[in-house]
């Protein structure tokens, strides 16, 4: 989420236009945007044409153009090949070529390196494509030794004060994960950057979490532009400071920004990670007013919205009225039902699925497994669980075995979730035997209980969670003294408690609530409130008690 292309490697619009222009200039039966197959058929007149030397321009032109629209790279290497004496010009295009096909990064460095024994003198946009290559994966992981030499190559040729030359360098150890490189190559000389010289400062930074250095950056910009408010949002959100998210978009929408798909998909999940409905169908209102087109992304991120916030029938009405969906689209929507205890219109809709064409994956299957627990729908998760392995070829993850372990324990099935869980390819959380533990206590398996219990403190000492549930246990069974042992060992093992908390939203803005907070302005009106509600359910009570 968090890559920022430089605008020197992009295709830009004006790029191709140019490299088009030039072509229907000097073959005026071509088309003003020609197909791969007019291409060829060009590129065949004129090496048919038995001048090639004279169209030597046509060739570059043609190899210019492959370096910016969807070329076979096989094709675009044909090209290279013919010119008997290839320019800069006609190495850079074949250099972009191969950067940007992820497969063979390393090619690129093997062309600059011939170009170099030529004895031809790189140019700027020479650096930019090398290291954005040099920025790509390969099988060893990253070419970050070959992207220092090249930085030594550029420091040496005289163009460290090239502006798109910073950027590529600035991206380049950002990708590589060097972000202290990227702050030297970006402090060396402020004064000689652009919007994406810190737009690639700031994606760094917030990649490597650093989000309040970010921050107090994005607020020094002279200039700001859709991708550093688009960075900025998705910083805070990834790093899971979702409030900070959330008011970064609505500070935005004030300055009169229009987002972009990113920055709405983001603030989306995090309103439905937050629960907050409000802001949700704040940015649901923005969309539409803004008439920005409701792509498969922004209408799954919408419907996943509205479930999680408790308006299933809101996410029902978007998703029947979608007219693309992906397989997340579905998975959304299954999930969703499967969270407001509609078990039987989860898996009809998981059937539907299926009889569109669509090949579930391990979110599919969370969904429908969780749908069955839900419900205690006891066989018809065996046979899920079963055709997710055996019918797709899909290894259980933990949420597909918690869900198993939660709808055995429910249906008081406990030596079948104790063996499950025995039998796992992968090691059981403790959230795992904590389900385990409470099914334990509703079905009075004492001995059972207190075996699991002890497991889970062993875990985890400093959960206080876990004591309570052996101690409610005890407590079921009528063992004082054992429930005494235990609130005791609490008492002296856990020393930090974590206090809890909760957000509301009030007249537009988010606001965060903890256990014993007294640091707002209006705390004493809010515990005076408090203890008049206290009081008055305690009168409701002895009422009740009393009539």
């Amino acid at each position: 989420m968090f890559v920022n292309k430089i605008k020197s490697l992009l295709p830009t619009q004006q790029h191709i236009s140019n490299s088009q222009q030039l072509l229907t200039t000097l073959f005026p039966s071509l088309p003003s945007r020609p197909s791969l197959y007019q291409i060829k058929q060009t590129h065949a007149h004129v090496v048919v044409s038995g001048h090639h030397a004279r169209f030597i321009r046509h060739i570059l032109s043609l190899l210019s153009l492959s370096s910016l629209v969807p070329f076979p790279l096989r094709y675009s290497i044909s090209i290279f090949d013919s010119i008997a004496f290839p320019t800069v010009f006609a190495f850079n295009s074949i250099i972009r070529c191969h950067a940007k096909a992820n497969s063979s990064p390393a090619r690129s460095l093997a062309l600059y390196s011939s170009m170099r024994r030529r004895f031809l003198k790189p140019n700027e946009h020479t650096f930019n494509f090398v290291l954005h290559a040099c920025s790509k994966k390969t099988n060893n992981g990253k070419n970050n030794d070959s992207g220092v030499q090249i930085h030594g190559h550029v420091i040496k040729l005289g163009y460290a004060c090239h502006v798109f030359v910073r950027n590529a360098l600035i991206h380049f150890y950002s990708e590589c994960s060097s972000v202290d490189s990227s702050k030297r190559v970006f402090e060396e000389d402020i004064l000689c950057s652009d919007v994406v010289t810190w737009n690639s400062m700031l994606t760094g930074l917030v990649r490597n979490g650093e989000v309040r250095v970010a921050e107090k950056m994005f607020d020094e910009m002279s200039e700001r532009d859709v991708v550093s408010w688009s960075t900025m949002i998705m910083g805070y959100v990834q790093n899971g400071i979702l409030e900070d998210g959330l008011e970064c978009f609505r500070e935005m929408r004030e300055r009169g920004l229009r987002p972009n798909e990113a920055i709405f998909v983001t603030v989306l999940s995090a309103s439905a990670h937050l629960g907050l409905l409000g802001y949700g169908k704040f940015i649901h209102s923005t969309i539409e007013s803004l008439r920005f087109p409701v792509t498969v992304p922004i209408g799954t991120a919408l419907v996943d919205m509205y479930a999680k916030c408790g308006c299933i029938e809101e996410a029902k009405v978007l998703f029947d009225g979608m007219l693309k969906k992906d397989v997340w689209t579905w998975n959304v929507m299954i999930c969703g039902l499967a969270s407001h205890d509609r078990a039987n219109e989860a898996l009809v809709l998981f059937q539907k699925f299926v009889s569109d064409g669509f090949c579930p994956v391990n979110v599919t299957f969370v969904g429908v497994l969780y749908a069955c627990s839900r419900a205690g729908l006891v066989s018809e998760g065996r046979h899920y669980f079963t055709l997710m392995v055996d019918g797709y070829g899909i290894q259980p993850e933990i949420e597909h075995y918690g869900c198993m372990v939660d709808l055995l324990a429910r249906a008081g099935l406990i030596d079948e979730a104790f063996h499950l869980i025995d039998m796992m390819t992968v090691a059981p959380d403790p959230v795992m035997w904590a389900t385990l533990l409470d099914a334990c206590k509703v079905h009075g398996l004492v001995e059972m209980g207190e075996k699991i219990g002890n497991k889970l403190i062993q875990l985890d000492p400093t959960h206080d969670g876990h004591y309570v549930q052996l101690a409610g246990i005890y407590a079921k069974a009528r063992k004082w003294e054992d429930v005494f042992s235990v609130r005791r060992l609490m008492a002296e093992r856990v020393t930090n408690k974590v206090a809890g908390w909760s957000l509301i939203e009030v007249q537009g803005g988010v606001h965060r609530f903890a256990a014993g907070d007294t640091d707002r302005e209006c705390s004493p009106e809010i515990y005076k409130m408090l203890e008049t509600i206290g009081l008055r359910t305690l009168e409701a009570e002895l009422l009740t008690e009393t009539s």
